[in-house]
């Protein structure tokens, strides 16, 4: 049985002339909502017994929007589920357990992320009040060949600001987005980006009053690259020509397991399967070189791939050459010789350890610039920077002991690497330390590409691949401006101590097909048929009656 609920005006007079309110008319209709359950909702609507003014509900009107089954927290829910949490329409669906269909959950998210523009637009007054100041941050999302959503962010809150779509990050894409954000939100006291030129002269355009520092993971990225990609990429090659992964593995897997029994032994002092230990001082090894990886967290140039299969091999090579003086059992040192026979096709090759060699001081170099930033070797980069003149001095210093090997006798690749560091670090001096005067001004765009990271990850979770491209360009501007939603200090300051689902109710609407019902279709079908069965149907919207009409008000003289 499905509980009623029965709403009608909170006064039994009218607000305006005090009269008497009287009954008017009832309707009924199923409601489904996320905090209250399924009910029937009974509305009794009141009228003035004086001027005949209708007077309804307002907690209804809040509750669900007139004509609509799903309550405006379902919309807030739906929506919620499917762009902050990445869960699919089918999931919410189940997930929601009131029989609504997933074609109705995407239809219910959509509407809940469109009103939400509307909101923040409205807001945007607000928002600006409450940031004293803010920390613009900028940067694009694009895939392949769609169009690129450009999002304006503010470090110090973490509010998205504002969306566009657009065609490529070019000067005068950038421009007119930042014309928007400083008449909507003011001048900012600093800004942060990746190092794309047209991003930056847009800045300077607009606000040239204001410091604009560049992201330091971008320029030691690009660093990195300038001076590791093509040789990191030779060594690639060249070791993958060789190929000796796969026999590698082959043997891993022609090698015992582990023996726990044994390893027992060995933890109390003694070992009684002295053939089994042999196999598995070897097999670890072996394991060594295979799942070698030295990643960091931030990719290449900062991880080489390449360069650590080699330096793993190299190691692995004088770890079994030095157990193969000890090792007794034949199987054992079969394992050990035919390993050391395919690793010595990477160590040996005169080709590789050259390439390897160079590879390893261009990368001392880089290293040291790197540790100048005080950029750790994994985990996270902090934006935190509590002295960016200490880290400047240290950079400074680095540099010139560069500046210094320049005029020493020193190997031409490291001659032309330290010299590229060099220029590099001064061309992008004053931008890699740029700040405020309140030092607010984070060193990375990172929680931007975090930002993006998300969205993709969101998409893609509900969409997958193929579509996550398509997808972002359609509605990638509200679904940025919707993640808003996942900040508490944004949702107070927008909608207060308000309902949200109260809210998000006042923007919507009855999903209407436009042009006429169906009913209306099939009557008025009727109507024509029954017309031309009559022969009543004329060819042409004027008739007799009308010319009649017309020649009679022609022919009057009114003054």
């Amino acid at each position: 049985m499905i509980p009623a609920i029965v709403f009608r005006y909170p006064s039994h007079v009218c607000p305006e002339c005090r009269a008497h309110l009287i009954a008017y008319k009832t309707e009924r209709r199923i409601v489904r909502s996320y905090s209250m359950g399924e009910f029937t909702a009974i509305h009794r609507i009141m009228k003035c017994s004086n001027h005949g003014t209708l007077f309804r509900s307002s907690m209804l009107e809040s509750l669900v929007s007139p004509h609509c089954t799903y309550a405006n927290d379902i919309m807030v829910e739906a929506a919620m589920g499917r762009f902050i949490k990445g869960y699919s329409c089918s999931e919410i669906s189940a997930g929601l357990n009131n029989s609504i269909s997933e074609s109705h959950v995407r239809l219910l998210s959509n509407r809940g992320m469109d009103i939400l523009m509307e909101i923040h637009e409205e807001n945007i007054p607000r928002l600006k009040d409450a940031m004293n100041s803010y920390i613009l941050q900028i940067d694009g999302t694009t895939d392949s060949e769609f169009s690129m959503v450009i999002v304006v962010r503010d470090a110090i809150s973490g509010f998205t600001l504002y969306a566009e779509k657009c065609h490529s990050e070019s000067f005068e894409s950038v421009k007119d987005i930042l014309v928007k954000v400083k008449k909507n939100f003011k001048i900012p006291s600093g800004a942060i980006s990746d190092m794309r030129a047209g991003i930056l002269e847009a800045l300077k355009h607009v606000f040239p009053e204001i410091p604009i520092r560049i992201c330091l993971m971008h320029f030691l990225r690009d660093l990195g690259k300038d001076l590791l990609s093509d040789m990191h990429t030779d060594l690639g090659i060249m070791i993958n020509k060789i190929g000796i992964k796969s026999p590698l593995k082959s043997l891993l897997r022609s090698i015992p397991a582990y023996n726990q029994s044994t390893l027992y032994e060995v933890e109390q002092g003694f070992c009684t399967d002295r053939k089994g230990m042999e196999a598995m001082s070897v097999r670890k090894i072996l394991e060594s070189i295979l799942s070698v990886n030295g990643s960091s967290g931030y990719g290449f140039p900062f991880s080489l791939n390449h360069l650590n299969f080699y330096l793993s091999c190299m190691e692995a090579e004088k770890k079994l050459n030095d157990l193969s003086s000890i090792i007794k059992d034949e199987d054992s040192l079969k394992f050990l010789n035919t390993a050391i026979n395919k690793i010595e096709r990477i160590t040996k090759n005169s080709a590789i350890k050259e390439t390897a060699d160079r590879l390893s001081d261009i990368n001392m170099l880089f290293q040291k610039i790197r540790n100048a930033f005080r950029m750790p070797e994994k985990g996270n980069l902090s934006d935190i920077i509590e002295d960016d003149d200490s880290i400047q001095e240290k950079c400074d210093i680095v540099t010139g002991e560069m500046e210094i090997y320049l005029h020493t006798n020193i190997p031409n690749h490291m001659f032309t690497a330290a010299k590229h560091i060099v220029a590099k670090y001064h061309e992008r001096k004053a931008m890699l330390f740029a700040n405020n005067p309140e030092h607010t001004i984070p060193r990375t765009n990172n929680n931007m590409e975090q930002f993006f990271r998300k969205l993709r990850r969101n998409v893609r979770k509900r969409c997958g691949n193929i579509a996550t491209g398509n997808i972002l360009a359609q509605s990638g501007v509200s679904l940025a401006i919707f993640q808003n939603m996942d900040n508490p200090e944004y949702v107070k300051i927008v909608f207060g101590d308000k309902d949200i689902p109260s809210v998000f109710g006042k923007y919507r609407k009855p999903f209407k097909k436009p042009g006429m019902t169906k009913n209306r279709i099939l009557k008025l079908i009727d109507t024509g048929t029954d017309m031309m069965l009559n022969d009543s149907l004329p060819d042409t919207p004027y008739n007799d009656k009308m010319m009649d009409k017309a020649n009679e008000a022609r022919s009057m003289n009114v003054y």
